[in-house]
């Protein structure tokens, strides 16, 4: 618990800091080159994690090569949370199965959700209490399963709450709170309990970041930290790229997907 304060007060500090930097203060690492690359998804241990052509290849925070994983007959990968370095989550909604790979890229374990009746999962996430969020489209829910895959909480039916159908985009777990990102309405943020808690008007989004509360999203190419405690909307200064489509930060570095590359920067 100590070390996950001290990783939380680190990140603050850290994008505190970004919001004072000028171009000229980023330092170009490494640029990979890709074709589409998907997904960008990276740890606390500055290890980052990018999707092309359904394989998962790892880069260490100076982009050199770490190790690959991929899965024939599973399906499209779709989402990568990797909170937990050590706990790895890849989501393959179309077989509704999650596997979950140790910091080696090797297969910890895989789960059907349907041998548990979940059989329309849309968004998943890992909680940093042990377990797995899920949000079931068959019956609007949000869940929460341990690792036993015993449903420990759920919402009720989401479209009665909150009088509309969610369409998640993508979800994560911040400092006890769950954020479910519903394009049209915004992120919706739920307790440890999976009660829901209220919205954040931020619409059409595709990827976000959450440092203690706080939220980091990519708009019109630019991207913003929007603070919970003062509810202050503020632009953070990004190299000039052009077609981003996620930014990720951690301690001080920072890493930015666009259309074709994937490129680490230090500050």
């Amino acid at each position: 618990m100590f070390s996950r304060k001290i990783y939380l007060l680190i990140l603050i500090l850290i994008v505190g800091t970004l919001l004072s930097l000028t171009e000229e203060k980023y330092q170009h690492l490494k640029s990979i080159h890709f074709q589409e690359p998907i997904i960008l998804a990276t740890d606390r241990l500055n290890y980052a994690y990018v999707v092309v052509e359904n394989q998962l290849l790892k880069f260490d925070g100076k982009g050199n090569p770490k190790g690959n994983f991929s899965k024939n007959n599973s399906g499209n990968l779709s989402f990568v949370d990797a909170t937990n370095p050590m706990k790895i989550l890849l989501f393959y909604p179309d077989y509704a199965r999650i596997i979950l790979l140790d910091s080696k890229l090797a297969i910890q374990s895989e789960v059907d959700l349907r041998s548990i009746n979940i059989n329309q999962p849309t968004a998943i996430c890992n909680s940093g209490e042990d377990g797995y969020w899920i949000y079931d489209r068959e019956d609007d829910q949000l869940k929460k399963i341990d690792n036993n895959l015993k449903i420990v909480f759920q919402s009720g039916n989401l479209t009665q709450v909150v009088g509309y159908q969610i369409q998640p985009e993508m979800m994560t777990e911040d400092n006890g709170f769950v954020y479910i990102n519903n394009p049209s309405t915004g992120i919706l943020v739920f307790d440890r309990y999976g009660t829901y808690y209220k919205t954040l008007p931020f619409t059409e989004l595709k990827k976000f970041q959450v440092i203690n509360k706080d939220l980091l999203f990519i708009k019109n190419n630019r991207l913003y930290r929007y603070e919970s405690n003062s509810l202050e909307q503020k632009e953070i200064l990004l190299p000039e790229n052009d077609s981003i489509r996620d930014v990720r930060i951690e301690q001080n570095e920072l890493y930015l997907l666009t259309n074709d590359s994937l490129k680490f920067y230090y500050f």
